[in-house]
């Protein structure tokens, strides 16, 4: 089992006025428990889909827990690989981009433009969004 935390701002009308240490105890505790694997969703305070409050504390989180740590939120390729090479986290998680690209490592291995998501067919039932793009 994960578990996913939204420590930079508000979320379903949550937040904490001082999350550090908060968020600090959380991932401890869950390390201590051996749970899988922990996501942490942190837009950036110029986020594209949600606003962090303060800049992502993955950086000062990632000692905390043990497991496996994966960011999420308005990463693209650049910003993953070099929160990868800086150690803040072992995965990225991409959600938009692979809406729109569901050959997305393929387009980012080889530097193929990616197509942009249409927030208007993300939960249709129908072929609009997921199978209609472009490839």
């Amino acid at each position: 089992m994960g578990v996913r935390l939204s420590p930079n701002g508000e979320t379903q009308g949550v937040r904490d006025s001082d999350p550090l240490p908060l968020f600090t105890k959380a991932l401890e505790t869950l390390s201590e428990i051996g749970i899988a694997h922990v996501e942490l969703r942190e837009p950036p305070v110029d986020g594209t889909f949600g606003v962090g409050e303060i800049d992502p504390l993955a950086r000062y989180l990632r000692p905390a827990f043990k497991g496996p740590l994966i960011l999420n939120s308005d990463f693209d390729a650049t910003r993953a690989q070099a929160e990868l090479d800086a150690g803040i986290g072992d995965a990225v998680a991409f959600g938009r981009p692979f809406i729109a690209n569901p050959d997305f490592p393929r387009r980012v291995a080889e530097g193929l433009p990616l197509a942009q998501d249409d927030p208007q067919t993300w939960f249709t039932q129908g072929t609009e969004g997921y199978l209609d793009y472009t490839n």
